[in-house]
């Protein structure tokens, strides 16, 4: 009887679940909280929960998070530089430096001009103590990748940290868009390794020596060795497997698919029982990039998406996550007291916006000194989290851009008003402390110069409203509803509020994710259209990362080659030259499965099956011959983890 324990780390929890995959049966579930200071507690807590007596016995652990994509989304990867070789960028890159050296491939593969190692040394030894990870990245370096790979090789002699080069990530042509997959996956990896660090501490204090696998963005596995040098992959790893789990929980075969998650709310579109996978690059955090994922439309609202005072005289949801006020004051009861004595806005100096936040102290920063300034805040925090106001009246007057300063690098933690909140004032929740929630929203209430009463009133008609415009415009972007075909999504609400046009989403929707019964009824309600929280939708995304196989493509282009008269075969592991086009067929197709079943291997993968694609292009010339232009092989493994056999 194979058991899998599934783990998903989010944002705000850490969910286990237990499966049965002989019975495909769940047997056990549990939630904690996320712990962002040392995550090991979390997933410790969240395995303690499920009261499971045989961790021992476990085939495999398979996990997926939301920290990726939850760390790109606000901006809080680590430091990179990027080295660019061959041509300059005139975009901009989510990198900390940025450099241009020599080393320049044209279309074909054909070294231009080389690369000069003393001037990757000089770049190289000019940004020591400034970066946290390098991303290399060479024009055309998927038609050859020797420049990419000789630059990683003297940078990591040099600077002994994570090196990552464009070509190992993507076979897509589009140097931008590559460049910016290879800076973010670069930007990951501190995360990925504290992740995985803490989850194999909580294996080895249940004394568990089952493979650990991570999810994907397309829903697959990769062991969690194959995962540190390629965390990229793991972004929309949380909504990956929360398709699985729900496609697996809900039996449905078509449905518009939400998993609403602390951060963010996911949406995929599920025909014939599968969702699309996006092979040419996924949008993260404003980014395009050649990262293939599974077809989703990510919204940052969540049911911890920070609620703030806008300078207009309103106020917005998201997209940055906060701990909730109420989950925060039954953690640290003081809190309550605190914040129930802070001046309303208007009686103090503190900006509107921050009226009723608060900040936790997480760790020390990372790769440099606290300042004078910054050990006496961490003091201040040492016996837990306080208030703005009373950081601010024991601090100098300029310390409120040093804690929104801090709060970006991930040493505090901040506090507010959330949705999660307002259910508690409105008595929709009653999980943790409802009166702080009701006293941060009084605070804000207040500084809107409205009642308590109508506060709520205006948070609950917008979210409502932000989330029917999420689901229209998921629908828009998947192209299924027949109104959004002809109308944008403004115009399908009426100004009035009165409901939209039944069946104006075009399938019913299946709602994942803790926050999802709070929310999604009324949503669905005021579209009449069918909503779907199958049992066990809380830990969706769990169950999903416990079902999932190893799928590794691998991808190869045949060219004429006018240089040596015949033909070139491209791929990731370089150049291939052959004279006749059968034998660069031939040899093209065994390499391309086996160099994919040697990846699929290393990234946790057993028994396996190929399968192959084969895209030929043709030109027809003036005299009406065919002219071959290029075939492209495809090579698709698709593998059981290696723990299951055959019999299985």
């Amino acid at each position: 009887m194979p058991l899998i324990l599934g783990i998903d780390t989010g944002g705000t929890y850490t969910d286990s679940v237990i499966l049965d995959t002989k019975r495909q049966a769940i047997l056990y579930k549990a939630k904690a909280f996320t712990t962002p200071g040392y995550l090991p507690d979390g997933i410790l807590e969240s395995m303690k929960r499920l009261n499971f007596p045989h961790f021992n016995k476990l085939s495999m652990v398979c996990l997926s998070t939301t920290l990726a994509t939850n760390a790109l989304i606000e901006k809080k990867g680590s430091r990179v530089g990027a080295m660019i070789l061959g041509r300059d960028i005139d975009k901009s890159l989510p990198a900390a430096k940025i450099s241009r050296l020599r080393g320049l491939m044209n279309i074909k593969g054909r070294i231009l001009e080389d690369i000069s190692p003393e001037e990757v040394v000089s770049v190289a030894r000019s940004w020591e103590g400034t970066i946290d990870a390098v991303a290399v990245s060479g024009f055309a370096s998927v038609r050859n990748p020797l420049h990419e790979t000789r630059v990683r090789d003297i940078v990591r002699e040099e600077l002994r940290l994570p090196v990552i080069c464009a070509h190992e990530l993507s076979g897509a042509l589009g140097f931008y868009e590559r460049t910016v997959t290879a800076v973010l996956n670069a930007s990951l990896i501190p995360n990925i390794s504290c992740l995985i660090e803490a989850v194999g501490q909580s294996m080895e204090r249940y004394d568990i020596h089952a493979p650990l696998m991570i999810v994907k963005g397309d829903g697959s596995l990769m062991d969690s060795g194959f995962a540190l040098n390629r965390p990229i992959e793991t972004v929309l790893s949380g909504p990956a497997a929360s398709i699985a789990g729900g496609l697996f929980l809900s039996g449905e075969t078509e449905a518009l698919l939400m998993d609403m998650g602390g951060t963010t709310s996911d949406f995929a579109l599920v025909k014939h029982g599968q969702v699309p996978v996006n092979d040419s690059g996924a949008k993260v955090g404003g980014w395009y990039t050649r990262l293939r994922a599974a077809e989703i439309s990510t919204f940052g609202i969540g049911g911890d998406s920070r609620i703030f005072l806008t300078p207009g005289g309103g106020f917005s949801i998201g997209p940055v996550r906060v701990m909730p006020l109420c989950v925060a004051a039954s953690m640290y009861p003081g809190l309550e007291e605190e914040l129930s004595v802070s001046p309303s806005p208007g009686k103090c100096e503190l900006p509107e916006e921050q009226c009723c936040e608060c900040y936790l102290f997480l760790r020390k920063p990372l790769h440099r000194p606290a300042t004078k300034q910054e050990i006496q805040l961490f003091r201040l925090l040492s016996d837990g989290p306080h208030s703005l106001f009373y950081l601010t009246n024991r601090m100098e007057p300029d310390s409120k851009t040093m804690i929104t300063e801090l709060v970006k690098e991930g040493v505090l933690q901040r506090i507010g008003l959330t949705p999660t909140d307002l259910l508690h004032v409105s008595g929709q929740l009653n999980l943790w402390n409802s009166h702080i929630s009701r006293v941060g929203a009084s605070l804000m209430a207040n500084a809107l110069s409205l009642s308590l009463e109508r506060f709520c009133a205006c948070f609950f008609s917008k979210m409502q409203a932000r989330l029917q415009e999420c689901c229209m415009q998921a629908a828009t972007n998947f192209s299924v509803s027949p109104d959004s075909a002809t109308e944008p999504p403004s115009r399908l609400t009426t100004p009035d509020g009165s409901r939209l046009p039944s069946g104006a989403l075009g399938f019913p929707v299946v709602a994942l994710g803790a926050p999802a019964a709070s929310w999604m009824p009324a949503v669905c309600e005021s579209f009449h259209t069918k909503l779907v929280i199958p049992q066990y939708a809380e830990v969706a995304n769990a169950v999903g990362a416990a079902i999932g196989q190893v799928i590794l493509t691998v991808e190869a282009l045949i060219r004429p080659d006018q240089y040596h008269k015949g033909y070139v075969v491209h791929g990731c592991w370089g150049n291939k030259y052959f004279e006749q086009l059968s034998d660069s067929r031939g040899w093209a197709r065994s390499f391309a499965g086996e160099y994919a079943s040697l990846q699929a291997a290393k990234a946790g993968g057993g028994s396996h099956t190929i399968h192959y694609t084969v895209e030929p292009t043709y030109s027809r010339s003036l005299t009406g011959k065919d002219v071959f232009i290029q075939e492209k092989i495809t090579a698709t493994v698709i593998a059981r983890p290696n723990y299951i056999k055959k019999e299985d």
